[in-house]
């Protein structure tokens, strides 16, 4: 409970118990967000209803008719959208949950008939995970899409599942794919090998997803204070420009330099708006 909460969270608070449908719970998590103190004590209770709201959101799917036919898109959460394509008893339901721990598994086929989202730890931060219905409809596979990374699974003991998955990626004209073979006994297994039963390999699977994403962490920081322990996330090649326009608009309209541990040529080095950021850099930005 937030220290020295008014009646509007109190209010706010029993709304959001009483909810029974997801959009309700959604408008009242985000009127709880709105009404929260903003004082210190209070930081740690914000950040978990930012967490749980993050959540619903991801169970939110939004069917849309559009020339051509439906299309589905799941709004995104996270550092990034990542989603799996591949056909019955590929082992997707098993990787998801294996990877979010969302799901169980089913023995029969087709048996996912919407997508599933699940969120994914890497390190320390969350990335969303979706799971596409091995019916390919096109109305799902929109998902792939819009989602920066598409992960294609398929059985290792059915190398022909690949040259149709590979058909459809050509026919979608989808780019950033990450092949993986569910057996990891398949000596000649096409791209990454796991084992989406037993876990072996997915840590590694993790870090290949992160690399393929292309994205790097930054940990911003007050002056005489600790970094923030949360970061937050950009793609890889950004700057100090992009971080400051980021955190507020006010520091890089008064910004008069940065301090760099990380990627700097040396801890604390003063920096211009220019200087490229790395993965877990930390920023202090000093402005005026």
């Amino acid at each position: 409970m937030p220290v020295n909460a008014g009646y509007e969270y109190f209010a706010a608070q029993k709304k959001y118990q009483e909810a029974k449908t997801l959009d309700e719970k959604i408008r009242a998590l985000e009127e709880l967000i709105r009404v929260s103190p903003g004082h210190k004590g209070a930081e740690n209770v914000l950040a978990q209803l930012k967490t749980k709201l993050s959540k619903l959101k991801s169970q939110k799917m939004v069917t849309k008719k559009r020339s051509g036919g439906r299309v589905t898109t799941v709004p995104k959460t996270g550092a990034a959208q990542v989603c799996i394509v591949g056909f019955a008893n590929a082992g997707k339901s098993e990787l998801l949950r294996t990877l979010t721990g969302v799901g169980e598994p089913s023995p029969m086929p087709y048996s996912t008939k919407s997508p599933r989202v699940g969120m994914m730890l890497y390190e320390d931060v969350q990335i969303q995970v979706v799971e596409i219905p091995s019916s390919m409809e096109p109305e799902f596979l929109s998902i792939a899409h819009n989602s920066e990374l598409a992960i294609f699974l398929y059985d290792a003991a059915r190398p022909e599942d690949v040259e149709k998955l590979m058909e459809t990626a050509e026919k979608e004209d989808l780019r950033n794919i990450l092949w993986v073979a569910n057996s990891i006994t398949e000596k000649k297994a096409v791209g990454f090998a796991i084992n989406a039963k037993t876990g072996e390999n997915i840590n590694e699977l993790k870090r290949t997803i992160w690399w393929r994403l292309k994205l790097v962490r930054v940990y911003t920081k007050i002056v005489g204070k600790k970094a923030e322990t949360r970061p937050m996330t950009l793609r890889a090649g950004s700057t100090v420009r992009d971080v400051a326009r980021d955190v507020h608009k006010d520091f890089l309209k008064n910004f008069k330099f940065a301090r760099v541990w990380g990627s700097a040529k040396f801890p604390g080095a003063q920096v211009g708006l220019d200087h490229v950021v790395k993965d877990k850099d930390i920023i202090e930005i000093h402005a005026s």
